[in-house]
């Protein structure tokens, strides 16, 4: 098995943009070196001669691989030389090509011919007691003698690559050589995103492989006075239960029905090597799932645009999405700020349709649930909407608690559900997400549930919910000089969500007293407005926890996007449906 390891440290060891792209295109080449490795080595031809391909599901190199997936892969070799060969190989290109980057293999016997989950559990066992005794990647880089340190960097400064294409700002700073390779690769890790995107058919000139060409393809769309991308967002997408399923394989499996399987996998469950082709399909279909759910989206964002350009009297000129992260079950994509949210939801509902569809990931969505089902996977988005200027490196740290609360809300369903959540976060001197969140907690809706249907859960507020709630506040909010029973002033919303800011400040500075009190005067004013306005009104909007997020998404939802809403989606709905009894057989 090789792997890498510290991914989140060694795509995020810089604060800068383009150093985590390309750390994030290099942990994907691990399975690129791996089959140089085979190759090379002469180990792919050896198995070939030894292993001739017996079944029909296996090409000739196939049957070698056990797992091919972003930053591991398993293989099976012959002999101990060879597999010794293999991680050497494997380990000097990634010291070569990826300098910073923790790539380890180890190995273990196998106790038969086909892979077994006590195979996979012990070889995973030694990566873990080899991880202990070696030093780490950071050792690599000497400091003695006393070198110039680099820019952004605790490594030494290390001289310009003097490879074709390497910028001429890299070559004038001091930058460390892993972040040399890292920017060196950027473009390319952006080019290959970028095709992801034109998988969509997405004319190519509304498409941004970075910040700065998305705010010049939106400029036109400016006016004179103003910038054309004032508040960006960095959304992270994580799938539940993915690691579940890598870790009870046997159980995952006896989850999906014997004609299923069969038909998907190419072989029985019963079959000695059934563990390594479910392995690998499952990887191959979820790379398939998510790569399609992101395609979905992006021509989701692109509609919408377009629809608020044309409603607006002008052209569009841009496709507010940049591809960031995509591998594994992980999504990273930057946005314009108020296309944030609707592509974090347009992503979760396809991710839910294309699982859903899928006659293997179907039967996954949980290995809990007694009996089989049918369900598509879940998954947690986690929104964080800033300024066009701020540390990417601090909003995606926000993105990804976000996506933790989210996630404790949905699993704490049955079954699981997909969540998602924001924060709106221009100018802030708590860089502690956890404090930040945990500062207005107490009144807001967040995070909310992907679908409503009657199993929401007592207290949590759905998306489609929120938005309808939306959607009427827009309708019936009032500046000061309009008033009526049809009206919510502005002013009043404002007030309270004052109110109950101060009460929850109270409330972390121990002033339980000064808390309750604010309290009790935030919910006077609400049922003050609801004797004046009406109760149809104010039950149109919600419960007084709605306004905070009202007050936020007034300014952050576009148009075109809430008049979709208003019509029926034409997904079909994850409801769980048990298979007939004579598919469990």
């Amino acid at each position: 098995m090789l792997e890498t390891n510290g991914n989140q440290r060694y795509i995020f060891s810089s604060p800068r943009l383009r150093e985590s792209i390309g750390a994030s295109y290099q942990l994907t080449r691990l399975r690129e070196w791996t089959e140089d490795a085979l190759r090379d080595t002469g180990v792919s031809a050896d198995w070939r001669c030894v292993h001739p391909p017996a079944q029909d599901r296996d090409t000739e190199t196939d049957a070698q691989w056990v797992s091919r997936s972003s930053g591991k892969v398993i293989l099976r070799v012959d002999t101990q030389p060879q597999a010794r060969h293999i991680i050497g190989h494997v380990t000097r290109q990634a010291l070569a090509q990826a300098p910073g980057m923790d790539v380890s293999g180890v190995m273990v016997k196998m106790d038969g011919d086909h892979v077994t989950a006590t195979d996979l559990k012990a070889v995973h066992a030694r990566a873990a007691e080899y991880a202990l005794s070696r030093p780490p990647a950071l050792a690599r880089f000497s400091q003695m003698p006393f070198l110039a340190r680099a820019k952004d960097s605790v490594l030494p400064a290390a001289p310009p690559l003097g490879v074709k294409g390497e910028a001429q700002t890299d070559q004038e700073e001091a930058l460390s050589l892993p972040a040399r390779v890292k920017r060196h690769l950027a473009l390319t890790s952006k080019e290959n995103l970028l095709d992801r995107v034109r998988e969509g058919g997405l004319p190519d000139d509304q498409l941004a492989r970075d910040v700065p060409k998305l705010e010049s393809l939106l400029q036109p769309q400016a006016s004179e006075d103003s910038s054309a991308l004032s508040k960006i967002a960095v959304i992270h997408i994580d799938g539940n239960g993915v690691g579940a399923i890598m870790s009870h394989l046997d159980k995952a499996m006896e989850r999906v029905p014997p004609g299923d399987f069969t038909d998907v996998v190419g072989c029985e469950r019963n079959d000695p090597d059934a563990l390594r082709c479910f392995l690998l399909t499952v990887n191959e279909h979820l790379d398939t799932a998510v790569g399609q759910a992101f395609v979905d989206a992006c021509q989701d964002v692109a509609t919408w645009a377009q629809a608020d350009a044309e409603a607006a009297g002008r052209a569009s000129t841009a496709v507010p999405v940049v591809p960031v992260i995509l591998g594994g079950d992980d999504v990273t994509v930057i946005t314009s700020g108020d296309y944030a949210l609707p592509f974090a939801a347009a992503y979760l509902r396809h991710y839910e349709r294309h699982t859903g569809e899928d006659t293997l990931l179907s039967h996954l969505s949980t290995l809990d649930e007694a009996g089989l089902h049918v369900a598509p996977m879940t998954a947690a988005a986690g929104v964080a909407i800033t300024g066009r200027n701020y540390p990417f490196h601090i909003a995606y740290d926000l993105a990804e608690r976000l996506v933790a609360m989210a996630k404790t809300v949905g699993k704490a369903s049955a079954p699981t559900r997909s969540t998602l959540s924001y924060h709106v976060l221009f100018d802030s001197t708590v860089l502690d997400a956890e404090q930040l969140l945990r500062s207005y907690e107490s009144f807001t809706t967040r995070p909310f549930l992907l679908r409503d249907d009657a199993q929401d859960r007592e207290g949590q507020t759905s998306w489609p919910t929120i938005c309808q709630r939306l959607g009427a506040f827009r309708e019936h909010v009032s500046t000061e000089a309009e008033s009526g029973a049809g009206y919510f002033p502005r002013t009043r919303a404002t007030r309270i969500r004052r109110i109950l800011s101060d009460a929850a400040q109270a409330k972390q500075a121990g002033d339980n007293a000064r808390a309750e009190g604010l309290r009790k005067r935030a919910q006077n004013e609400w049922e003050d407005a609801q004797e004046v306005l009406g109760s149809d009104l104010t039950k149109a909007i919600g419960d007084i926890r709605s306004l905070f997020d009202l007050l936020e998404l007034a300014d952050l939802l576009p148009d075109s996007y809430l008049s979709y809403l208003s019509n029926p989606m034409p997904d079909v709905e994850p409801s769980t449906v048990t298979r007939p009894a004579e598919d469990h057989a």
